[in-house]
């Protein structure tokens, strides 16, 4: 049998053998020899990643989004907008997982994305520099249904805040 000191010291040496041998040790159904504490405490930490995770794509969804929306040089947008369209694909697609996996995480959305677009907003700002002087919206202005849609990709506004 272990002891909690070598199951400390496993855990530190090699953290994915470990997982495995936890893992292994519950299939096995030998409640005596898993580190309960520290299996809670993985599972935890592995959940607030998976937020990380959605929050930090999210942000850079609605980065691009903007951009695409409010680059007021028609020459500049000509010149980034492939690059701005395939990162964003790249986000949806991986919210879109995270999403799908998770009936959890699509319950919280609403507060993913209110945390989300005011950092997106700052990304934005900083990368259309001075070329864009305006405000963006306070909310996101893109439906639920455009944000994860893979055909979506917005109209751009003109100086005047219309679209184009």
């Amino acid at each position: 049998m272990r002891s909690l000191e070598q199951e400390k010291s496993g855990r530190q040496e090699d953290f994915y053998a470990w997982l495995l041998d936890q893992a292994k040790t519950l299939r096995l159904r030998q409640p005596e020899l898993v580190d309960w504490a520290a299996v809670a405490e993985e599972l935890e930490e592995m959940a607030l990643r998976t937020r990380h995770e959605l929050l930090r794509h999210l942000e850079e969804l609605f980065a691009h989004l903007l951009k695409l929306q409010y680059e007021p040089s028609a020459s500049e947008r000509r010149r980034r907008e492939r690059q701005w369209k395939l990162h964003l694909t790249e986000h949806r697609h991986r919210i879109n997982d995270l999403l799908d996996e998770s009936r959890a995480l699509r319950n919280l959305f609403e507060e993913f994305k209110s945390k989300a677009y005011p950092r997106a907003c700052k990304l934005a700002g900083i990368d259309l520099g001075r070329r864009y002087r305006g405000t963006f919206p306070a909310d996101p202005p893109w439906t639920n249904a455009q944000i994860p849609d893979d055909n979506f990709f917005p109209t751009p506004v003109r100086s005047n805040g219309h679209s184009e």
